[in-house]
């Protein structure tokens, strides 16, 4: 899931290092948004240089630049830096600079945080109470308007794993870069440690993300059944607050939900603001385990 995470933003200003075309061009694409230029030409001139000349990083701002106009612009360069960008050195010394700068914009947070503590279920007292497999298979944010436009919730084959692993409860999650069921992109895979801070609400902290602090709360809001469960969660970085809802399932599809199991999701659904049938839906029988 994920989440996120809009780096998109770390491709401001660059100009300062460097007159290439291509940077000249990301400049032009924010520049009604933000001007960090002097900012990274202060604090960030190796880094982004540096960049220039790391042909990977490189190619992750090519493809983000690529990205610019397109409908889904917002989830196409987070793509990018997930299946390009990812674990290259160079490109995550650039954003940490930028975050540890203040060089990042202030943007409007991507959709709502609908949830808070105390509306979490309150007799979830361990993380071992929803341990185990769930796949995303209805979301709130799917990209469908200037609220909602990460669309993180949309991302095909969402499967989370919640496991100890080296006497430690982490979220093993997979997913695809894409909408609508259907991959763009290889699998991409993420592990954010997991705590259970307060009753019904887990915090996952990630530490594989190229842009930190990156934190996500999930607000778990009703399990009515073994096999299905919805949560609402939101989700922060240095450059960007990101929310979202989604109900998962044990199985890959919505497919065996109850009756009396959707009449709750439903009626959590109104409490919060979420139109329910308006979530969209995703199939997960063609994923990979």
């Amino acid at each position: 899931m994920m989440r996120g995470v809009f780096l998109s933003l770390c491709l401001l200003g660059l100009s300062s290092a460097t007159e290439t075309k291509i940077l000249s061009s990301l400049v032009q694409q924010w520049q009604q948004k933000a001007i960090p230029e002097v900012c990274i030409a202060l604090h960030c001139g190796l880094q982004s240089g540096a960049c220039i000349l790391d042909s990977t990083c490189f190619q992750t701002l090519q493809c983000m630049q690529d990205c610019s106009g397109k409908p889904d612009e917002a989830q196409c360069q987070f793509e990018c830096e997930m299946t390009i960008g990812f674990g290259n050195t160079v490109f995550e010394n650039l954003i940490r600079c930028m975050a540890e700068n203040d060089c990042f914009p202030e943007v409007p947070p991507d959709g709502l945080c609908l949830a808070s503590a105390e509306d979490a279920l309150q007799d979830i007292t361990s993380i071992e109470d929803v341990a185990g497999d769930w796949w995303v298979v209805r979301g709130v944010n799917c990209g469908q308007d200037d609220v909602w436009s990460g669309a993180y919730d949309w991302y095909p084959c969402q499967h989370a794993r919640y496991v100890v692993i080296n006497d430690g409860w982490v979220n093993n999650t997979t997913y695809c870069g894409g909408r609508d069921s259907e991959c763009t992109t290889d699998t991409i895979v993420t592990i954010p440690h997991a705590t259970l801070p307060s009753p019904g609400l887990i915090r996952l902290d990630y530490d594989d993300a190229p842009l930190l602090p990156q934190v996500e709360k999930w607000h778990i809001m009703s399990l009515p059944e073994e096999n299905f469960m919805f949560v609402i969660w939101c989700g922060e970085n240095p450059a960007l607050h990101y929310n979202g809802a989604f109900v998962l399932s044990r199985t890959r599809t919505q497919e065996n939900m109850s009756e009396q199991t959707e009449a709750e999701f439903r009626r959590v659904a109104e409490k919060f603001g979420i139109d329910y049938d308006a979530m969209c839906l995703t199939d997960n029988t063609s994923c990979k385990d």
